[in-house]
């Protein structure tokens, strides 16, 4: 009886902890399926997947638009790293509004803004030379990948996550190797702006190429 009673007593004190882990949980999988219900009818109009393809084509094509600056760079001595994340951030909120309309899709505009702003801390610290700015780069960079895999456990179809939220656990993985490389290296060789387009390029290199896949799935959809 005394065993059976300490074992009751383990498993109360237990309890309320395993409730208060497993509640937070339970309460975003809860919001993950209400999104999942409130997003099902997204890029459902005639030639939508049209838009998101040419979107996807053009951020990949904007990737290439460092290695133009490069060359810039060795002639006249001016490097502006953010410049692809500005412009493609104003791409995608622009275009997202276009196929959304008269809807929003706020997360989808979102990731364009926080490329937008990725470009404005490059843009006056190219270098990330203050600690504000590092900070402010990790975390526009790690709230855009964020952003992407919500978008790819909250849209069921068109293989959203096998996409978009695949695109974001790699930006998550990018943004680890710079800090990692950044914060770990002694070599005073160590090129930060370049570093920086490195991964910022690659990051929309891939993201295209998500929008790309996700654009070709979305012709299933079509009415």
């Amino acid at each position: 009886m005394s065993s059976e009673r300490s074992i009751r007593e383990c498993h109360s004190k237990h309890a309320p902890i395993f409730g208060r882990v497993l509640r937070p949980v339970a309460y975003l999988l809860g919001v993950i399926l209400a999104e999942r219900d409130r997003t099902q009818q997204r890029f459902r109009s005639f030639g939508c997947w049209r838009r998101v393809l040419a979107l996807g084509v053009m951020l990949a094509g904007l990737a290439g638009i460092p290695v133009v600056s490069l060359v810039i760079y060795g002639v006249n001595g001016s490097y502006f790293p953010g410049m692809a994340s500005i412009f493609g951030g104003f791409l995608q909120a622009l275009l997202i509004i276009r196929i959304a309309s008269p809807d929003v899709y706020p997360d989808w505009i979102g990731m364009g803004v926080i490329d937008i702003l990725i470009g404005v801390v490059l843009l006056f610290d190219p270098g990330l030379s203050t600690c504000w700015s590092l900070v402010g780069f990790g975390l526009c960079l790690a709230a855009s990948a964020l952003v992407r895999i919500w978008i790819g456990l909250t849209f069921r179809e068109a293989g959203a996550f096998t996409f978009i939220g695949s695109s974001g656990l790699v930006g998550l993985f990018l943004l680890a190797w710079f800090l990692v490389v950044l914060l770990s290296s002694d070599d005073v060789r160590l090129d930060v702006p370049i570093a920086t387009d490195l991964v910022l390029r690659a990051d929309l290199l891939l993201r295209g190429a998500a929008l790309i896949g996700f654009g070709l799935s979305l012709r299933n959809r079509e009415p």
